[in-house]
């Protein structure tokens, strides 16, 4: 998070509050295979994260999951009165090829190949009918301090400063929809063996019921006394 001086709101220490992030990131396809595709990415993506990705033509469009087996650094992209943008290849491996989500990737493939048609499907080919399409991965958190503008969780998802995520946190039996975005990321010991990281997210769209449902959540909490679960947060 921000230092104590630029906090809006005294951050609360809390225990057994989880939710999860929704991460989103653009991507371009330049090129497919039955097996998977070559992606082009602004954000480093995560090695072995599963991610969704909607693939889609002009008239049809295809759902599938898959892992990224490798990314790398590229190239970086000018950008116009700033520091130039970091731009990622990876490698996404579909999942359940053979299942009827496969059948249906392989229909979609065809019809979207640049190859004579007399050609079967056996290597890569490019994707220059496709639009372009976003990356989805969803990871859960545990909350470790909790503001009106924001909160430190600990997740598996690794992430960058400053990119846009999608939180639904649940409070008191009831779920709360906001949109965050990353202004602090640390590393955390792993959690079950898998990588953790330390992320502060700051609210940067929550509806006035959501608001209230956080500032509801917090009083509560300090309600309990001295014992309770909320804290003042040590900075």
């Amino acid at each position: 998070m921000s230092t104590q001086g630029q906090r809006r709101h005294k951050r609360y220490e809390v225990q057994d509050v989880h939710g999860s992030l929704l991460f989103r990131t653009p991507v371009q396809v330049r090129n497919l295979s039955v097996s998977g595709l070559a992606l082009e990415s602004d954000e480093r993506l995560q090695l072995g994260r599963t991610y969704a990705i909607r693939l889609a033509g002009n008239r049809d469009a295809v759902e599938v999951a898959g892992t990224i087996r490798w990314c790398h650094l590229a190239s970086a992209r000018p950008v116009a009165g700033g520091e130039p943008r970091a731009v990622y290849e990876a490698g996404f491996a579909f999942q359940d090829i053979f299942t009827e989500k496969g059948r249906g990737l392989l229909g979609f493939l065809e019809h979207h190949a640049v190859l004579s048609p007399h050609e079967r499907i056996t290597g890569r080919f490019r994707g220059e009918t496709l639009f372009p399409a976003d990356l989805e991965a969803r990871a859960s958190f545990e909350v470790l301090r909790l503001s009106l503008s924001g909160m430190l969780v600990r997740t598996s998802l690794e992430s960058a400063f400053g990119a846009s995520l999608d939180v639904e946190l649940g409070l008191d039996g009831g779920l709360v929809r906001a949109r965050g975005r990353v202004v602090h990321v640390q590393r955390a010991d792993p959690v079950g063996g898998e990588p953790a990281a330390k992320l502060g997210v700051e609210f940067v769209d929550l509806a006035e019921d959501a608001r209230l449902a956080v500032a509801r959540f917090i009083a509560g909490e300090l309600d309990q006394g001295p014992g309770g679960a909320a804290r003042p947060a040590v900075s």
